[in-house]
């Protein structure tokens, strides 16, 4: 039933034929039914799974959109993005450096949600302005982000480390030679989309706009100018918070509410109506991925594949089990949710230890690179936080990202292999 239930999600993605969020709402239940389940015990856990999205993310995520929207409106982001390109003599090649340095400052918040929210909004005009593909934006600053997070109160950290039985502090500091790993490969990635943006444009320079693009700026009338420095001086409050420690969604409720007495006290509803769209898409796919992971995770599927594959995969191959899966993790993860693929830790720590491989050392790959796959794929909610604040087809940018993400992977594996951080 696992493999049917993958089956299909793989078709629906491939064939693009049916909306993949209506697949994830009803098929689990259908599933779930034919396992023996009641329709009332599928309510129990998967509200459950409800509540603890809306818990994580959800509330977060509504008022995180409407305080990023109305910086970005105030102007906010377009005053330092002018005043960075007043002081540097700014290029596309900059602008790639750039979103690998805000991407990487950003993962300090410990959750990829804020983080999207901090790094897009500030570099989109710049993106605007230089014609920079936005996918490839978001693949530059995922690269980064994901090479920060050996962090050990990182919400990556926080999943791999419960899901493994380690601790989070022992396996930070395992982590962090796979980070170094992807210093390189960053350099690398930088090439390769500076080229592939001048192919594209023709220049590294910046693209001349239309006067009815500005024109269209221009005319929103939110723009807050005189406010620029109090709303400064908020957001690395805000920033601060986040770093602090303080739960993500009361920092984002507070700084909403404060921003728009501050900024658009009679014009509140035309940013929230600005935002009601967006994050509604978002909260819709987010429902139906949980709906997906808690029928997988409370009819006995994870348990039934991982039985499976400790009995069915070649004993010549049990030694290099985790190193291949790591190889393949980002084309795994584009089908199956990380959080099912993270299941599967405790089999490769019994098989590290037969071998007399450390835990920690067979799981602290994982940390890095785990999360070069989990922004390219349908099946985790913070894709869709991504592309939303950059306005990209979800569906396009995972086709397109995956395979570079693959690559991505490839390659600081292979640099971990030169320097000895990997083993056999």
């Amino acid at each position: 039933m696992a493999i049917a239930l993958i089956a299909i999600v793989v078709l629906t993605v491939v064939t693009d034929k049916v909306p993949f969020n209506f697949v994830l709402l009803i098929v689990p239940i259908i599933f779930a039914l034919i396992l023996g389940h009641s329709l009332t015990k599928i309510s129990t856990f998967v509200l459950a799974q409800f509540s603890s999205l809306m818990q994580s993310a959800g509330f977060m995520l509504l008022f995180a959109f409407l305080y990023f929207q109305m910086l970005t409106d105030s102007g906010m982001f377009d005053t330092i993005v002018t005043w960075i390109t007043s002081k540097l003599k700014i290029n596309a090649i900059v602008l790639i450096i750039l979103t690998t340095v805000i991407g990487a400052f950003a993962i300090l918040t410990g959750n990829f949600t804020p983080a999207y929210l901090v790094t897009f909004p500030m570099l989109m005009p710049l993106y605007e302005r230089f014609n920079f593909d936005k996918g490839d934006a978001f693949i530059i600053a995922q690269t980064a982000m994901s090479a920060m997070c050996f962090i050990p109160w990182g919400i990556g950290m926080a999943y791999t480390a419960s899901s493994a039985g380690l601790s989070a502090t022992a396996l930070s500091k395992a982590a962090i030679p796979w980070a170094l790993c992807f210093i390189p490969v960053i350099i690398a990635q930088w090439f390769f989309f500076a080229w592939r943006h001048k192919k594209i444009n023709g220049t590294f320079g910046e693209i001349e706009q239309t006067t009815e693009s500005v024109q269209q700026k221009e005319a929103t009338g939110l723009e807050r100018p005189k406010l620029f420095w109090i709303n400064v001086l908020f957001f690395i409050i805000t920033m601060g918070a986040l770093i602090y420690g303080i739960p993500p969604y009361l920092v984002f409720i507070v700084s909403t509410v404060v921003t728009a007495m501050i900024n658009y006290p009679k014009d509140y509803g035309k940013i929230f109506a600005k935002v009601g769209p967006m994050y509604l898409n978002i909260l819709v796919m987010l429902l139906a991925i949980n709906m997906y992971q808690a029928v997988f995770n409370n009819t006995g599927m994870v348990d039934a594949l991982s039985k499976s594959l400790m009995q069915y995969a070649p004993s010549f191959l049990l030694k290099y089990l985790s190193m291949i899966l790591l190889a393949l993790c980002t084309i795994i993860i584009y089908f199956v949710p990380f959080q099912i693929f993270n299941a599967l830790y405790p089999i490769f720590i019994t098989l590290g230890a037969s071998f007399g491989v450390p835990a920690v050392a067979v799981i602290a790959p994982f940390v890095c690179n785990l999360s070069l796959a989990t922004s390219v794929t349908p099946t985790n909610s913070s894709t869709y936080v991504g592309t939303g604040l950059l306005e990209i087809e979800p569906e396009a940018y995972t086709k397109r990202a995956m395979p570079i993400m693959t690559v991505t992977n490839l390659l600081v594996m292979l640099v971990a292999l030169a320097f000895g951080v990997m083993k056999f």
